[in-house]
């Protein structure tokens, strides 16, 4: 199933890739479901020195794989390789942002989920949860850089 996210942050492009690309690994200093994350794994990719995320969420941890890292494009992709719900075989996001003038950035989360076994048969629910998670990482991402503190929700949830 894919999904695709989009919002207009009024930051300049460069301030948004600071948070997304370089502080990639710090995802829990804005998002509301990761209560910790840190950086390991041999470098695979030129001009980043780790290639996995582990995220800690209130139930699981889960481990995402960079997959593609642009400074230039500002781009950055991943796909999970644990910590998803035992319906979901894998989840592959992209995340591309575009300057739209001075001080405004369009951002596109682009991430498609695979289920396995008969996860095809919850299709509605998983769904509504993607669309719902999508949403509050972007949310929250919105509000970290325009704000350079977390949001309420995440606050809330700590």
């Amino acid at each position: 199933m894919k999904f695709i996210k989009e919002l207009t942050i009024a930051k300049h492009i460069e301030d948004v890739w600071e948070v997304l690309g370089n502080q990639f690994g710090q995802i829990d200093h804005w998002a509301s479901i990761i209560s910790k994350s840190d950086v390991s794994g041999p470098a695979k990719i030129p001009g980043v020195d780790y290639s996995i995320r582990t995220t800690m969420t209130a139930k699981v941890e889960g481990k995402q794989e960079l997959t593609g890292f642009n400074p230039t494009k500002h781009e950055v992709s991943y796909k999970s390789l644990s910590g998803t719900p035992p319906i979901i075989k894998q989840v592959v996001a992209d995340w591309k942002l575009t300057s739209k003038g001075d001080n405004s950035t369009h951002l596109v989360l682009d991430f498609t989920e695979q289920t396995k076994g008969m996860g095809h048969l919850l299709s509605p629910i998983v769904k509504m949860k993607f669309g719902k998670i999508g949403d509050e990482l972007l949310n929250d991402f919105k509000y970290y850089v325009e704000n350079g503190k977390p949001s309420p929700s995440k606050i809330a949830a700590n």
